[in-house]
């Protein structure tokens, strides 16, 4: 290596060994201001693992896994201050977990996609005529659920909107970005509000196109994380047994 070589390199590993100071120091401000936020969107993620466990036989699984894999490097993201890289990679998160549910159902479709032969279409995934939210779609797959498919469909584009806004240089989270890493707090509370609704759209995609057709081994695996989270919802109390109306003594 001929000296000027050397300078550059060793000048590169100060740039980045100083943005690696600086990203430690995020962490230790974002875990140390977060931490009950932190805790849920936590217990959440180990909602969607258990999950995917229940749905490890499926064809989709792969693609299930990669996108977890994602939302673990969105956290590290967003803890260590790259919100934009946080909010990009949550998208990818929502969109491929998301669109490998949808797509399990037209199984040509989805052996394009894994193929590279075709791209996900958001539009088609939140079609009203057709889409995962459609009254075709739950009426085969969970009709339960029909009713309540306008709130939960937008509460999918609502997150997957925040997430883009982001990403694609809005101007008013363009303004609150910081130009270098620094601890910012409503950026950091902001990404786990939307990380923790992008776990939950993920996971009740997966109630609705997949609960009915579980084994019940495998029900019994995600029952407890539907009971925590959507217990609130008349078509899990239906699917769960439980009471549709709570008594009071």
């Amino acid at each position: 290596m001929s000296q000027r070589s050397a300078e550059n390199a060793s000048s590169v590993e100060e740039i980045m060994l100083k943005l690696h100071k600086s990203c430690m120091s995020h962490i230790e401000q974002a875990t140390g201001s977060n931490e009950s936020e932190i805790n849920r969107v936590l217990h959440l993620e180990a909602d969607l693992a258990a999950w995917l466990e229940a749905l490890d036989s499926r064809p989709e699984a792969q693609q299930f896994q990669s996108a977890h894999r994602d939302f673990g490097l969105s956290f590290y993201a967003a803890m260590s201050g790259l919100y934009r890289q946080a909010f990009s990679t949550l998208r990818s998160f929502l969109e491929v977990t998301v669109g490998a549910t949808y797509l399990s159902s037209h199984e040509f479709k989805r052996r394009q996609w894994v193929s590279g032969k075709l791209d996900i279409s958001w539009k088609a995934i939140t079609s009203t005529d057709s889409g995962l939210y459609s009254t075709p779609f739950l009426d085969e797959f969970c009709p339960e659920a029909v009713d309540e498919q306008e709130e939960m469909l937008d509460k999918l584009k609502g997150t997957y909107r925040r997430c883009s806004e982001y990403i694609h240089g809005n101007v008013s989270t363009s303004q609150m970005l910081p130009t270098e890493i620094s601890y910012q707090e409503d950026i950091t509370k902001e990404w786990l509000s939307v990380a923790d609704s992008a776990l939950s759209a993920a996971m009740h995609g997966f109630l609705v196109r997949y609960y009915k057709d579980l084994p019940q081994s495998s029900k019994g695996i995600v029952e407890g994380s539907l009971e925590d989270h959507f217990s609130h919802l008349v078509s899990v109390r239906k699917l769960l047994g439980l009471p549709l109306e709570e008594t009071h003594s």
